[in-house]
């Protein structure tokens, strides 16, 4: 672990601000987290199912997080190859029975991403 530390760069530092302007809103808007350099990096990780080069970072699908033209937020991308990703995308049940939960697969993920410092 402590090479892949030494050769993992920090990606990006999360912000926190109790006091944005929405959380003070009934019923704000919700904005969506964009991050070109996280999604990058998640797209040079190993697929998260087969362990080859991931071809794209996959937004979490069918969880509530998107919705009509939308996606979730960058954080909640998964690397997939080309093959697990139109897997997924062809059918959402039948991939999570073999594979798990994208929820899972993503939690771990996050957890790995904070563990070697890339989110920080």
């Amino acid at each position: 672990t402590s090479i892949v530390q030494d050769k993992a760069k920090k990606v990006l530092a999360l912000r926190v601000d109790p006091e944005s302007p929405e959380s003070f809103m009934l019923r704000p808007k919700r904005r969506r987290w964009v991050n070109e350099r996280y999604t990058r990096w998640v797209k040079s990780q190993p697929c998260a199912c087969c362990g080859k080069q991931a071809d794209d970072p996959h937004h979490l699908i069918g969880h509530g997080q998107g919705g009509m033209g939308t996606k979730a937020h960058d954080l909640f991308v998964l690397p997939l190859c080309r093959t697990h990703h139109n897997e997924l995308h062809a059918d959402t049940v039948a991939f999570e029975e073999k594979y798990g939960s994208q929820l899972e697969l993503i939690f771990r993920f996050i957890d790995r991403a904070l563990a070697i410092g890339v989110l920080a």
